[in-house]
């Protein structure tokens, strides 16, 4: 810790809160029948602690008077900074010496490794002024938007339509008018499709091992006619995709069984690779999950988090799709050797004969966590819930499957 000889003795107490922990509002003068809307743009915004958050406030108080410094370890992204903020301002009234001894430090990390808490450790520094007040701006003009357009819309629609009063208050928020645009203006246009027939060609030949042209049937030793499955099917792409006038395709329909045959003019080809899949972000594992597993966002989220706070995975909402540099992943994958079955197999046979690489990196970064990961190996028979099980599966696979050099694969497909 700064301002201390390297090993000196250190007592460090560990607590957390649970998100903001204060809240803002306006004050009983600005009540809905006490000023118009127009009033609350400029009205004076108190910050106060909900009841439930005022055990936190007391403990982080009492925490504080015995402290000699105070680290913040809240999430590294601009509203776990501004959280930070607000932990700080408590702990300052608790114990001001921290701030007059400038005995406050901000700890940057992504997981939870202890190679990243040292790391951290090392190289602490200072809360980032200006991403506290980008989410105080923020906030404030959610509240002041939000609060305003709420009361004016609700008010004068009462007025306008009988019976809107027991309908309650007809909500506005900054993002919540965006999307209703976005979902209005989708249902205008599924409102507003006019339908319209088309015909389209659909032609395929089947291609037996030497390149020959099988026969669409085949005859039996019983002189039963059936389908021909063997060979390789090759579906052709009409140029003009479809047409909306049957008899002009109905024309051409006959033209090509009058012909009977084909010319191939060209023949073109290219390579086609599968790249390995990126890490996951939240978005990316709803839709997997959705897909391959059967499990909706909001299940999927609950058993996520359950998985986070058992510590088996890293937190699971997240837009980070790319690991940092020191990020140490053959630590990580070795401890999954110690499993047994094909968890354990897969990952020896992933750290030998150099078949690991780093995984590709995602185009996005939240620089607050990282991709969803497994944080530690755990053996599947420890997992009783058969959902939890299916998702610690899935991130367990992910890794190295995205790590590995060849197209190696585990047994499940819908993993890969």
């Amino acid at each position: 810790m700064p301002n201390n000889a390297p090993g000196d003795p250190h007592t460090m107490i560990t607590t957390s809160v649970r998100g903001h922990l204060a809240s803002q509002d306006f004050g009983p003068a600005y009540g809905w029948s006490r000023c118009p809307p127009v009033a609350l743009f400029e009205a004076p915004i108190n910050t106060e602690y909900k009841e439930d958050m005022q055990p936190l406030e007391g403990m982080l108080r009492d925490l504080s008077r015995r402290a000699s410094a105070l680290i913040l370890w809240l999430d590294c992204d601009r509203e776990g900074e501004a959280i930070s903020d607000e932990v700080r301002a408590v702990c300052l009234k608790g114990n001001p010496r921290l701030g007059t001894q400038n005995r406050i430090y901000r700890a940057k990390f992504s997981t939870v490794l202890p190679g990243e808490i040292g790391r951290a450790l090392r190289t602490l520094g200072r809360v980032n002024e200006n991403f506290v007040q980008a989410v105080q701006l923020r906030s404030e003009h959610d509240l002041r938007v939000g609060a305003a357009f709420t009361r004016f819309q609700t008010l004068r629609l009462q007025k306008k339509f009988d019976g809107f009063q027991e309908r309650g208050v007809v909500s506005y928020g900054p993002c919540q008018f965006p999307t209703l645009g976005f979902v209005v203006e989708r249902w205008a246009r599924i409102e507003t499709f006019i339908p319209e027939n088309f015909w389209a060609l659909e032609m395929s030949i089947r291609l037996n091992a030497d390149g020959s042209v099988a026969n669409d049937s085949v005859q039996n030793q019983n002189g039963n006619v059936y389908s021909n499955q063997q060979g390789k099917s090759i579906h052709l792409n009409w140029k003009r995709v479809r047409l909306y006038d049957r008899p002009t395709t109905t024309a051409i329909y006959d033209a090509c069984l009058e012909a009977g045959e084909a010319v191939v003019t060209s023949l073109t080809g290219r390579p086609k690779n599968k790249w390995r899949p990126i890490p996951l972000a939240t978005v990316e594992l709803q839709k997997r999950a959705s897909k391959y597993l059967r499990i909706g966002s909001e299940e999927l989220m609950h058993k996520a988090e359950e998985l986070y706070n058992q510590g088996f995975i890293s937190y699971p909402r997240t837009e980070t799709e790319k690991f940092r540099p020191e990020f140490n992943h053959h630590t990580l994958i070795q401890s999954f050797e110690a499993v047994a079955g094909e968890f354990g197999d897969f990952a020896s046979n992933l750290l030998s004969n150099n078949n690991f690489q780093n995984p590709r990196a995602g185009p996005n970064d939240d620089n607050a966590h990282p991709p969803i990961t497994p944080a530690k190996a755990v053996s599947p028979d420890a997992l009783i819930h058969p959902k939890i099980l299916t998702m610690s599966l899935f991130l367990a696979e992910h890794l190295p499957t995205a790590s590995s050099k060849f197209q190696m694969a585990l047994p499940r497909p819908f993993f890969l």
